[in-house]
């Protein structure tokens, strides 16, 4: 494989090149007349003289270059013809990748794709096709299910099934789950037991494991602007098992990868936005609080996306053959409207000595007694704050903390 760059001619330099070529030309077909009138046959060309047998050491009258295994051979000539440069690179298949500024083009590649590869399609938009960007943070993110039917391998380019095993042992954590939410953290040595005893494993971060979802979850923090964490979580389920109703605190979006998974959700959050997950403790209760709301049934096929609120009560459970799903979630803790207020009052607290002195109460009453004026300070200093506080000036504070947040 040879790629030509075509340079500019250069004047006495490029009349230079071309009688230095015409010189080494010539002393090549001077050559080449020797051969013929010595061996009485014409000589062979270099393409055709056969497999290249082993190199055993250095061979008289071969070039040192010629030694080398063709796959280690970087040739470079340059032609003075128009002014190019040809510069031959020769590859071991499967072995030795193209450098990149020498890596040459596709035939079928033409300079539109070659941008289009520049500007590769968004990763969320990849996962939501044929939904919009728009319409799903419009219309259902945060806000009430959406289940978007697809093809087996659709999210192959985040994790292959048979991937799923690798890194175990660089995620946050690892958890077996049996009915009635029954759960305890175990290694990747204990994946298979628990797996066999009917547990449904669950692996939190899996981004930390793979490098291809750890790209995806930061391109879907860039792409929509969103100031919480994004990461990936894998549930493997052995046939018939799965998880008792409950609702997360955050956006759920799971992404079928292999076998079935039957869910029921209710239609509507039970609690909007909580800092918290619901209750493993008293099921009673939740299943009285589930009786109240209206439920759906629906079941995934590997290429399949359910995306749930938080706050929205919902089950699933795997199908005769088991299951494998990733789970994107979106985490608001800690990146919520309210959070920014929280911050930017801190902010103006933060050169106030009364604000920032340590205070204690002491053994009597007389000592909370003293507090009084440093709070009625604070209090006056927060007020003035909150009075300055509007729409305009906090809108670009948001979209600063979002854009900070896809950055990392």
């Amino acid at each position: 494989m040879r790629i030509r760059i075509a340079l500019g001619t250069g004047g006495r330099a490029g009349a230079g090149c071309r009688r230095r070529a015409d010189s080494v030309a010539a002393h090549r077909a001077s050559r080449r007349n020797r051969a013929r009138s010595v061996d009485h046959e014409p000589a062979t060309p270099a393409r055709h003289r056969g497999p290249r047998r082993p190199w055993t050491g250095r061979r008289p009258g071969r070039h040192r270059s010629q030694d080398r295994p063709a796959w280690r051979h970087r040739a470079r000539s340059v032609v003075a013809v128009g002014l190019a440069w040809r510069i031959g690179c020769h590859r071991r298949p499967e072995t030795r990748a193209w450098p990149r500024h020498r890596c040459p083009r596709a035939p079928h590649q033409g300079k539109h794709d070659v941008k289009a590869q520049a500007n590769p399609r968004a990763t969320l938009a990849k996962i939501l096709d044929p939904i919009s960007i728009d319409a799903f943070l419009r219309e259902s993110f945060g806000k009430r299910p959406l289940l978007i039917r697809g093809q087996p391998g659709k999210f192959d380019f985040l994790m292959k099934p048979s991937r799923m095993i690798f890194g175990l042992d660089k995620v946050t954590e690892i958890r077996c789950v049996f009915g009635g939410l029954k759960q305890a953290t175990i290694g990747p040595a204990d994946i298979r037991e628990m797996y066999e005893a009917g547990a449904t494993i669950c692996v939190t971060d899996m981004q930390l494991a793979h490098r291809s979802l750890w790209t995806a979850a930061r391109n879907v923090r860039r792409e929509i602007g969103f100031a919480g964490r994004v990461d990936f979580r894998a549930y493997l389920s052995p046939p018939s098992s799965g998880f008792d109703f409950h609702y997360d605190a955050r956006t759920a979006t799971t992404l079928q990868l292999d076998g079935e998974k039957t869910w029921w959700y209710a239609t509507s959050p039970h609690t909007l936005f909580p800092t918290e997950n619901s209750t493993r403790t008293d099921m009673a209760a939740v299943h009285r609080a589930v009786a109240r709301q209206t439920i759906r049934k629906v079941t995934l096929y590997p290429g399949d996306l359910l995306c749930l609120p938080p706050g929205l009560w919902h089950k699933a459970r795997a199908g005769d053959g088991g299951s494998l799903a990733l789970n994107m979630a979106f985490n608001h803790s800690g990146a919520t409207v309210g959070d920014v207020l929280l911050d930017a009052l801190k902010a103006s607290l933060a050169g106030m000595p009364d604000a920032m002195r340590p205070f204690v109460t002491g053994a009597g009453p007389t000592g909370v007694a003293e507090l009084e004026p440093h709070i009625a300070t604070c209090i006056a200093a927060l007020r003035d704050t909150l009075a300055s506080f509007d729409g305009k000036r906090l809108a670009p504070r948001l979209a600063s903390v979002a854009d900070k947040a896809g950055r990392t």
